[in-house]
């Protein structure tokens, strides 16, 4: 084999072993949007009365739409809501914190 000093050419690789092994396809999920799945499954899963506060690190404006991306992709019915009592938590339940929260119908 030839060697060249611009190019750098590795071994020869066989089209079945190409064929085999399927390639990655999208983006490895944030540990951050791991955690939030978690916390929506296990909110649906308790009672209504139960509210489950989450530190976010970071932006309130930002994991606020973290969570709220979430709760839409698990599709389960799950409010978070943010307290002036409680800074640097947003809060997930089952019910509506506020007035301004609706019922999904």
């Amino acid at each position: 084999m030839t060697a060249y000093k611009a190019l750098r050419i590795e071994k020869a690789l066989n089209v079945e072993d190409l064929k085999k092994t399927p390639a990655p396809r999208g983006r490895k999920p944030k540990p951050r949007d791991v955690e939030l799945e978690k916390l929506v499954t296990e909110v649906a899963a308790g009672p209504k009365s139960q509210v489950i506060p989450w530190r976010y690190d970071g932006k309130p404006a930002t994991a606020r739409l973290a969570a709220r991306k979430a709760v839409e992709r698990s599709g389960l019915e799950v409010f978070v809501s943010s307290r002036p009592d409680h800074p640097g938590l947003l809060l997930f339940s089952r019910v509506p914190l506020s007035g301004r929260q609706r019922a999904k119908a």
